[in-house]
């Protein structure tokens, strides 16, 4: 196609509005209707071809599946604060609590409970041990700093019951399909062998643990009362005041515990369920690998949050209240989700332009193997840290990421890893990202001085990992 040069303005005019904008969904909106309009060139049908592409993502099964799994996720989530367990467990863990490194293992120690999502995992977390950290004159910017880098790179890392998953599987499939080797291996697959490959979230948390014991830079005193609110351009959005609230219950223990190993329990049976009967398969990790993780995963939640409810309503959580908080806390997911529907579009409208061939007629003459997965891992990081959006990002640049691997014969699972570990380094470090202003707010710093304090952490973290890019992506060319 000799026009095929045209199939990258869409994401790069969506790039460089959301960098200039600081405002994600308007961008993929931009760059879905630049596509469209190049597709079928008059007003109308612009408009017609974006929203057929729309459309097709929202009548698409796997899609459905992801979708559907984070409202409903971000609704059990809503039920656990409103039942009390959080507060309950907070109370309960800080008659043992009583130094400074107590409060950091404890922080830790969370992670089996807090995993499953990352903005539960700072507000979680945050709320459990925020009256301990305070007891304990920890500064409000090393907390901050230790909820955000135990949150996105840890949850980045878990293979099963997280949101981060059905995300990663949906971005993946896309992009395989767009470089046309969707049939010879599974999205889910891919994921797996990726792990190994996130180095920057890898290294990130071994330096955030060792800082423990050694600071690299001191935190500055802090007034009590300093706060910051800031607008969260494309992290998942929670009530910021969760600590606060009001529980619909008396606040107990199960409360927490029971919902978090309902889901566990239930999304490892289910992937092992999904995945036993294809033929071919033996071996418990093989199971898993061949099964069909979206639809595990949803049904995994769905029999969560029905037995969650139960038990909530024989404490007296009314049915009608239960069933509202349940519809609120989706809707809290709402703009996140219709990030991933425009994305998922845009990616779309992009291979229809032959974004495929542009890649593999110009990248795949001039760039060597070694060189993909680091060139993704750094444009992955530039583009998160500044619009701050590591779901929007990854969304955009996994399609071409996976295309580019293809063509230059580079490793598949290592240009995944890049992408979204490019993705969580963003997430933890850039000022306009969901994840940074919601680790401040929840620890009651003041939001500039925290980065002032994370940028050395993360950015030694981000040399390393661009390193380890590097050398592996020599070594398996």
């Amino acid at each position: 196609m000799n026009n095929a040069w045209l199939s990258i303005l869409p994401p790069i005019i969506t790039i460089a509005i959301a960098i200039w904008s600081k405002k994600v969904l308007p961008s993929l909106l931009a760059g879905l209707l630049v596509g469209s309009y190049l597709l079928n060139p008059s007003l109308i049908g612009g408009i017609e071809t974006a929203i057929d592409n729309i459309l097709k993502i929202l009548t698409n099964k796997d899609s459905l599946q992801v979708l559907l799994f984070l409202y409903l996720f971000s609704g059990l989530i809503t039920l656990i604060r409103r039942a009390g367990g959080i507060k309950a467990f907070s109370n309960w863990i800080g008659t043992y609590v009583q130094s400074k490194n107590g409060v950091f293992y404890t922080l830790w120690a969370l992670i089996p409970l807090t995993f499953i999502d990352c903005g539960f995992r700072i507000i979680g977390a945050g709320s459990i041990i925020g009256s301990l950290a305070q007891k304990n004159k920890i500064a409000k910017t090393r907390l901050a700093f230790m909820l955000n880098n135990t949150a996105s790179p840890v949850i980045e890392l878990v293979p099963i019951a997280t949101t981060f998953v059905g995300f990663n599987i949906a971005n993946i499939g896309q992009g395989l399909k767009a470089a046309g080797v969707l049939e010879e291996q599974s999205a889910y697959s891919v994921l797996l062998h990726a792990i190994p490959f996130e180095f920057f979230s890898i290294v990130v948390l071994l330096i955030t643990f060792l800082s423990i014991f050694y600071q690299w830079k001191k935190p500055s005193e802090e007034k009590q009362d300093q706060h910051i609110h800031s607008e969260h351009s494309g992290g998942m959005k929670m009530d910021m005041n969760m600590e606060n609230d009001k529980p619909e219950i008396s606040p107990r223990i199960m409360n927490l515990i029971i919902p978090m190993l309902t889901v566990i329990f239930f999304s490892i049976f289910f992937f092992w369920y999904f995945g036993k009967d294809k033929s071919g398969v033996t071996g418990i990790s093989s199971i898993i690998a061949a099964t069909d993780p979206n639809k595990a995963m949803l049904v995994a939640l769905v029999i969560s949050i029905l037995i969650t409810g139960m038990i909530y309503f024989f404490q007296k959580y009314p049915i009608q209240k239960i069933t509202t908080d349940m519809i609120s806390g989706g809707n809290d997911l709402m703009n996140i989700l219709a990030i991933l529907v425009a994305a998922w579009a845009l990616g779309a409208v992009s291979q229809e332009l032959h974004l495929s061939e542009f890649i593999q007629q110009q990248v795949g003459s001039s760039l060597p193997a070694w060189s993909i997965p680091v060139s993704l891992f750094a444009l992955s990081s530039v583009v998160t840290y500044f619009i701050g959006a590591g779901w929007a990002a990854a969304s955009l640049i996994m399609p071409f990421a996976i295309t580019m691997a293809v063509t230059a014969g580079s490793g598949i699972p290592i240009c995944v890893a890049a992408v979204i570990t490019g993705g969580t380094f963003g997430d933890v470090t850039s000022p306009v990202a969901g994840m940074t202003n919601m680790a401040s707010n929840i620890a009651k710093t003041d939001h500039t001085k925290y980065l002032q304090y994370a940028t050395p952490y993360n950015f030694t973290a981000l040399g390393i990992a661009a390193v380890l890019f590097l050398i592996f992506g020599y070594i398996g060319s």
